[in-house]
């Protein structure tokens, strides 16, 4: 009886042992899943060994538990579904970048009858019979019970009248408008908008979590004011890094300017 208690205790202690350990090979996945260059939000991103979900956020990214072998599935209802089987050096990466593709809708099929071909074009294309793969079948219109709305009354053109006024036409105008036109102020420029520190430090805290400051970056909350004036640079709106179509590429800036933060901060 008492040797049957230990041999109960010896398996129990490896079971234990054994789902410590694999509890521990569970790692947090930070990845950014992106269509050619374009961020892709709202994705769903399923963890198929784990079963779990998540989704992608606005800018593409997501993190997941997950472990080395397991496979996960993106997919998304104009992108074509791509399954990754994850490797340990996927877990090492500060973001594992992911690229699937769009859909091509295809058209339908297209039937031709077996006509031979006589030369003439002109005849050949009213002989030949083109069919789709499948029939529709629409009602008939009833164009009296149709309104048609919607439609304005032409504008008369203020340099060229239409035929009934051609004799009316206003050169003074015409030479008014070409004079603007040609002979504007030469010292009128159009600036472009250039986003100031305050602007840019709204923006950092918009797009990016404190997750990701703090887990990604390894930034510090009491670093985090100091490390967003540090990355404020002309480099900003030189490379327009606050449009939403540069959003991948504003995340690679932060990402290296906190590698030099961490440096020179000691």
């Amino acid at each position: 009886m008492l040797m049957r208690n230990k041999l109960l205790l010896v398996l129990l202690f490896l079971f234990s042992f054994n789902s410590f350990s694999q509890n521990e090979r569970v790692k947090i996945l930070r990845a950014i899943v992106v269509s050619d260059s374009v961020q892709v939000e709202r994705a769903t991103v399923t963890n198929i060994t784990a079963e779990t979900v998540t989704i992608t956020n606005d800018i593409g990214q997501f993190t997941i538990f997950a472990k080395e072998d397991d496979v996960i599935m993106i997919s998304g209802v104009a992108f074509e579904t791509k399954l990754v089987k994850l490797k340990a050096s996927d877990f090492e990466e500060m973001i594992f970048k992911i690229e699937i593709s769009q859909k091509i809708n295809q058209l339908d099929e297209v039937k031709i009858g077996p006509y031979k071909l006589s030369g003439d074009l002109t005849y050949d294309a009213k002989r030949i019979k083109v069919k789709p793969a499948f029939k529709v079948e629409l009602p008939p219109i009833d164009w009296s019970t149709i309104e048609i709305t919607g439609v304005k009354a032409r504008v008369e053109n203020m340099f060229m009248p239409s035929s009934s006024n051609a004799a009316k036409v206003d050169f003074v105008k015409i030479g008014t408008a070409l004079a603007k036109l040609f002979g504007g102020n030469p010292k009128k420029k159009y600036v472009t908008h250039k986003a100031d520190l305050a602007e840019f430090q709204t923006e950092l805290t918009k797009r990016f979590s404190e997750q990701f400051f703090e887990e990604t970056l390894k930034i510090s909350k009491s670093d985090k004011a100091l490390f967003v004036d540090f990355c404020f640079s002309e480099e900003i709106n030189d490379k327009k890094l606050l449009e939403t179509s540069n959003a991948l590429a504003l995340m690679e800036y932060v990402i290296a300017k906190s590698n030099e933060f961490k440096q020179i901060k000691r």
